[in-house]
C-alpha cells in the first residue's frame, strides 16, 4: 500500500474504527457480527433475528443490534431490523456487485472494491461516474484489482462530510469518478476536503479497512 492509500485508510479508521470496535466487542457478540457479513454476502440479505438467535452465546438480539448500531457497525431501519451492515447495504445504491450467483448492493464505492478481499473472492463491481453517470465496472479478484473500464477511473472521497451514521454521511461521498478531468472538477469544488485514489489505492486502503472484519 503506497503512502497516499495508507494516508486513506488512516483517515477512515479514524472516522469509523471498524475493526477496533469489533475487537471491544464479547466473544459471541464479535462472532455475530461475523456471521452477519457472512451471512449477508452467501444469501444477498441480512440474516434473520431467527438466524442470529440461534447462534452460540446470544440471549438477546436486541441487545446484540443496538449495540452493534451503537457503534455504527451496522444501520437500522425504523422498525428495528438490519437496513446495513459496512459494507453491505440493504437499500439500493449506485453500486451494484456480484459475488458470484449473488448479488448485492455496497455502501460506497470504497466498500464495493472492498468485498473481494474482505471475503476473499471475486467480485464484479458496477456503478455509475457521480459527474457524468458514465457507466462504470470493475473486476475484483481478491486483493487484486482486475479490468476497469473506463480506464481512466477514479475513486473521490469527500473527507468532511461524515457526521450520524457513515452510511448517511459519507458512504454518500466516496464515489467514482470516470476521468482526471472529472476527479479535478469535483475536487475543485471543495479543495480543502476532497481526494481522489486511483482505483488500486482505493482497494488497498478498503482491503486494509474491511479485511480484519471477517479474516483476522
Amino acid at each position: 500500500m503506497d503512502a497516499h492509500a495508507r494516508d486513506g485508510h488512516e483517515r477512515l479508521t479514524a472516522i469509523i474504527p471498524l475493526a477496533a470496535r469489533q475487537r471491544a466487542l464479547p466473544d459471541a457478540w464479535r462472532a455475530a457480527h461475523r456471521a452477519i457479513l457472512a451471512d449477508w454476502a452467501a444469501s444477498g440479505h441480512p440474516p434473520a433475528r431467527e438466524t442470529l438467535a440461534a447462534l452460540p452465546g446470544i440471549d438477546d438480539v436486541d441487545a446484540l443490534l443496538a449495540r452493534l448500531a451503537s457503534d455504527d457497525m451496522l444501520v437500522l431501519d425504523a422498525d428495528g431490523e438490519i437496513a446495513g451492515a459496512y459494507p453491505f447495504s440493504g437499500e439500493a445504491t449506485p453500486h451494484r456487485v456480484a459475488l458470484g450467483e449473488v448479488r448485492v448492493h455496497a455502501m460506497c464505492a470504497v466498500d464495493a472494491l472492498a468485498m473481494a478481499p474482505m471475503l476473499g473472492t471475486h467480485a464484479q463491481v458496477d456503478s455509475a461516474c457521480a459527474a457524468s453517470g458514465r457507466a462504470v465496472q470493475v473486476a475484483v479478484d481478491g486483493a487484486r484489482l482486475g479490468a476497469c473500464a473506463p480506464a481512466t477511473l477514479r475513486v473521490g472521497i469527500h473527507w468532511a462530510s461524515a457526521c450520524g451514521h457513515t452510511a448517511h454521511s459519507l458512504c454518500r461521498q466516496m464515489l467514482f469518478l470516470a476521468d482526471a478531468d472529472a476527479a479535478r472538477a469535483w475536487c475543485a469544488e471543495a479543495p480543502e476536503a476532497r481526494l481522489t485514489y486511483t482505483p488500486e489505492q482505493a482497494l488497498a486502503l478498503g482491503a486494509a479497512f474491511f479485511v480484519p472484519l471477517l479474516r483476522e
